[in-house]
């Protein structure tokens, strides 16, 4: 049971890091689950409860500017947020659905193909020289963000790389492209974990007996710890708006993860 307690925080610490930086917690968190033996019933619910612990970080780094928001009743941001999660809402219930939603976490084929997905986004994602303001972007932009985002329901593909190299075509400046990728994780990730926990509460002797409550206690506050320091770290690398050695370890990741799968696939 200490070895189960010594991976569920590490794959936390791993959720924390990766959440945060364009390299997909949910590729890492698929893989390492196969790694570490857990079934997929197991490895998906644990994900949703890392990345709630993700989520509570963007809610404590972002509380001001949240509260910020509700009181002065910025329709116009809280519209686009609401567009720009109706497609991630789609595929979420269309995966959970068609019953993918446990496979393709124990799919290693999915997140191999996923982070080569995302590198392949992150190489050709430019900060543009005179970005705008989340106030110049419009619906039809705010929802092309969204539809980006729709295709981060697969293990591999990054939510935050592909929503930020979004906005980075839609004309964002960087601190603003995280901002409203952040801010849109707030709804998407929310959501998730909600009807997730719902679930959960209502299966307790298969999945609670094989993790433990503590465990999975454990597991969202280390994640919520170590996503926070790894959001502030993001913010300061956006900056630089170089993102061509993530996208070269997962060129190597991705390849890897295949190999395995195929390897797996044929012995």
């Amino acid at each position: 049971m200490e070895s189960s307690l010594f991976f569920v925080i590490f794959m936390a610490a791993v959720q924390g890091i990766a959440e945060f930086l364009p390299i997909s917690s949910s590729g890492h968190l698929a893989v390492m689950g196969r790694l570490f033996g857990f079934d997929a019933e197991t490895n998906a619910v644990l994900n949703i409860v890392l990345h709630a612990g993700t989520l509570l970080a963007i809610l404590i780094y972002y509380f001001k500017e949240l509260l910020a928001i509700l009181q002065k009743y910025d329709f116009k941001l809280v519209g686009q947020l609401a567009l720009a999660t109706v497609p991630v809402g789609i595929s979420g219930l269309t995966v959970k659905l068609l019953g993918w939603d446990e496979s393709i976490f124990n799919n290693l084929f999915v997140p191999g193909a996923g982070f080569l997905i995302t590198a392949t986004l992150l190489l050709r994602s430019r900060k543009p020289e005179a970005g705008k303001s989340i106030d110049e972007l419009g619906c039809g932009k705010s929802f092309l963000i969204g539809l980006v985002q729709a295709f981060a329901v697969l293990p591999g593909v990054s939510r935050s790389g592909s929503t930020i190299a979004a906005g980075f075509k839609c004309g964002l400046k960087s601190e603003d492209a995280a901002r409203f990728s952040f801010l849109l994780a707030v709804p998407a990730i929310g959501g998730v974990a909600f009807v997730k926990l719902l679930m959960l509460l209502k299966n307790t002797d298969s999945t609670l007996h094989s993790l433990g409550v503590s465990y999975l206690a454990a597991g969202f506050i280390v994640s919520a710890l170590v996503g926070y320091f790894s959001l502030c770290l993001l913010l300061r690398l956006l900056k630089r708006g170089d993102f061509k050695y993530f996208a070269w370890y997962l060129y190597f990741l991705g390849l890897a993860t295949l190999i395995w799968a195929i390897t797996d696939a044929c012995f």
